[in-house]
């Protein structure tokens, strides 16, 4: 055998294509960290992001953001939109899972939510954080709206109130949503908002503009006497 044929025979040899192992092996693909993965948080940590947060009326359509943990995770009812999952990206940031925008919730310096920033046409509004009153049940005016049992809160506003959307709660009683508050005699227009999404009142034909055009529900309350007859 010449030299020349001995050299090919070893440059081919089976064992010279035997990969030998990396100096670093790449970790197994379960173990890679993906950017665009969502992050888990505790459910328990989520409570704290939970309430209603609120921008003034006439800013922009959504006027309400009903926060909510269901079935451990967080839902966002803005109003007059549908109802959407948030997924936690890192911090206080979540991602509106329809619109793909972050929703900030922010903190103060004991780490108590203030406020949360959304986006809404490309601009950037902050609503604070409020407490809701309990239901308002007793006075000498009922309004009810039946049905929608499946609302998170209902609230009445009106002339009486500045329309203010979230000072007089609805309580559940049946199959009705009740408010009772005091009015003075006078004629008062006003709507139900359910879940952030403003309603006339169903069971009241009586309703006129506003001066911006806004149709309102209108109630009359007269005045009554000590002996019990109204008065005109």
């Amino acid at each position: 055998m010449s030299y020349l044929l001995l050299c090919f025979i070893i440059l081919i040899h089976p064992s010279a294509f035997i990969p030998h192992p990396l100096p670093h092996p790449l970790p197994p693909p379960s173990s890679l960290i993906n950017p665009f993965q969502t992050r888990k948080i505790n459910p328990e940590a989520l409570k704290k992001y939970v309430g209603r947060y609120e921008l003034e009326v006439g800013i922009i359509p959504i006027s309400t953001l009903d926060v909510t943990l269901e079935n451990n995770e967080l839902w966002a009812k803005p109003s007059v939109v549908k109802k959407r999952r948030l997924t936690h990206k890192s911090k206080s940031v979540f991602v509106d899972e329809i619109e793909g925008t972050p929703i900030t919730f922010n903190k103060d310096d004991d780490g108590k939510i203030l406020s949360l920033t959304f986006m809404y046409e490309g601009a950037s509004y902050t609503a604070a954080r409020i407490v809701l009153p309990p239901p308002s049940l007793k006075g000498n005016t009922e309004f009810k709206l039946k049905g929608y049992p499946e609302a998170l809160v209902v609230a009445l506003a009106g002339s009486f109130n500045n329309w203010n959307q979230s000072q007089f709660i609805c309580g559940r009683e049946g199959e009705a949503w009740v408010c009772r508050i005091d009015l003075e005699p006078g004629k008062h227009a006003y709507k139900f908002i359910v879940d952030g999404n403003w309603l006339l009142d169903p069971e009241n034909p009586n309703t006129e503009d506003d001066d911006y055009g806004v149709k309102n529900s209108v109630m009359i309350v007269k005045k009554i006497s000590p002996v019990g007859v109204e008065k005109p």
